[in-house]
């Protein structure tokens, strides 16, 4: 491990876009938390399982109607999930497990929340807007990559651990993966505002606003905000399909 103290700018994801929630906020508060953690044997992978189990507790909170104390929570969940990954690039640990594990314990946390608001909103809204979100964050992650940036990913090392997390990967995200980047590979590349679009409505900021409504006491709201914005999305990217089917590069 590097004894140099890592800077701000270091180890932070290459992006064609800014999420202003997550760079006015949450990335200088995980920043001051990597380097707290710098010095001990805390791992990335043990970031991730912590925010996975605040992100549960958030639901729990939830489940009892306290607003208030959730939204605090789910914030939390949010610093720690931007500091497992600028600790793991910082220290050269970015590994297969660590991804895997990552974006499978943010779908468990978003079931365990959509699940809440099933209850509180109802089933029919509450899974739909567990679809809109997974849409909208692969959709995000999968123009990046097959537009914008090499898929770096680091070989596998292999273990049980491992070959269990990627079993589960290939599951629920590897076809949308393979669809996405397959449709794009026949689009013309995205306009850069749509990055922009994307980036602002990634987990930082649904975190932020699902916040912002259960402090109002409306958690409900959040899906109705879920639904808008999806469908904004949506019809960008069907007008999108449609010019580039049109008019090809």
């Amino acid at each position: 491990m590097p004894a140099e103290s890592p800077r701000f700018d270091d180890g932070l994801k290459r992006r064609p876009a800014t999420e202003f929630v997550s760079l006015l906020v949450f990335r200088p508060l995980a920043y001051l938390l990597v380097r707290l953690l710098w010095r001990t044997p805390v791992r990335p992978e043990h970031l991730v399982l912590t925010h996975g189990l605040l992100g549960l507790a958030a639901a729990g909170l939830l489940a009892e109607n306290h607003y208030p104390a959730a939204a605090f929570v789910l914030q939390l969940v949010t610093l720690l999930d931007g500091a497992d990954g600028q600790l793991a690039r910082l220290r050269g640990q970015v590994s297969q497990l660590g991804r895997y594990l990552d974006t499978e314990v943010d779908f468990l946390v978003h079931l365990g929340l959509f699940a809440v608001l099933a209850k509180v909103c109802g089933g029919g809204p509450a899974l739909l807007g567990l679809v809109f979100l997974t849409f909208v964050l692969s959709l995000d992650y999968n123009l990046v990559a097959a537009h914008y940036a090499d898929d770096d990913r680091p070989p596998p090392a292999g273990g049980l651990a491992e070959e269990v997390l990627a079993f589960v990967y290939t599951v629920l995200f590897a076809w949308q993966d393979g669809f996405i980047r397959r449709l794009e590979r026949r689009l013309n590349p995205p306009p850069r505002w749509f990055y922009l679009l994307l980036a602002n409505l990634g987990r930082s900021t649904q975190f932020a606003i699902l916040g912002l409504f259960l402090l109002a006491g409306h958690p409900c709201g959040y899906l109705v905000f879920l639904a808008v914005t999806t469908g904004v999305v949506f019809l960008v990217y069907a007008i999108r399909i449609w010019r580039s089917i049109r008019f090809p590069r």
